[in-house]
């Protein structure tokens, strides 16, 4: 009871941070994280307190993640979630041992940039342009000039799926080409200057 008590405190804490709009994904990912460790360390290790859990058990954890075929980005992701929520728990007075507040990731593998070819872009924005064309109705042409718009943006405009979620009217000076995007990466707004197309 108490540890769902202070992942509750612990999630309202964290998700100050979180954009309205990505919240509901934010909340899911923040449990359904913290739940794969828990279950691991309570089902397969037998941990029944904080005092049981050892450095050791953790990179147990992330060798079993590893053999059901997890990626490496997901199991840091697990393991920084749980480090952080130690450290959380460190504030709020309990005792926490001290191994529990270092641990090191896996390594990452090193990855290709991914993007799309030239040909790959003309096809996305030509279906865009289709969708347009082909709406039957007033509220599919919208939805279809919104769809369209939101692919500029995210294409021309370097946006995050997250701030074209949260856009809006007042944030575009279109007689200037300027947009301004609030609280985008870090937390911080920027400028940005849209292109012919966008």
């Amino acid at each position: 009871a108490w540890l769902v008590t202070e992942l509750q405190r612990y999630q309202h804490v964290q998700q100050r941070n979180w954009r309205p709009a990505r919240r509901e994904a934010n909340i899911l990912r923040f449990w359904s994280g913290h739940l794969r460790v828990r279950r691991f360390l309570c089902e397969r290790c037998s941990v029944v307190n904080l005092q049981d859990v050892r450095r050791k058990l953790l990179y147990e954890y992330a060798d079993h993640r590893l053999d059901v075929g997890n990626s490496v980005s997901t199991i840091n992701a697990d393991l920084r979630g749980f480090q952080c929520f130690m450290t959380f728990l460190q504030e709020q007075e309990y005792t926490v041992p001290q191994a529990l507040l270092r641990i090191h990731g896996l390594k990452q593998p090193e990855r290709l940039p991914l993007y799309l070819i030239d040909e790959q872009v003309r096809a996305l924005r030509n279906d865009f342009e289709d969708q347009v064309n082909q709406a039957q109705t007033p509220a599919r042409r919208r939805d279809a000039l919104l769809t369209r718009a939101a692919f500029y943006l995210l294409w021309q405009g370097g946006l995050r799926l997250g701030e074209v979620e949260e856009l809006r009217l007042e944030d575009l000076r279109l007689t200037d080409r300027q947009l301004s995007v609030r609280r985008g990466k870090g937390q911080k707004d920027r400028t940005v200057y849209l292109a012919d197309a966008a």
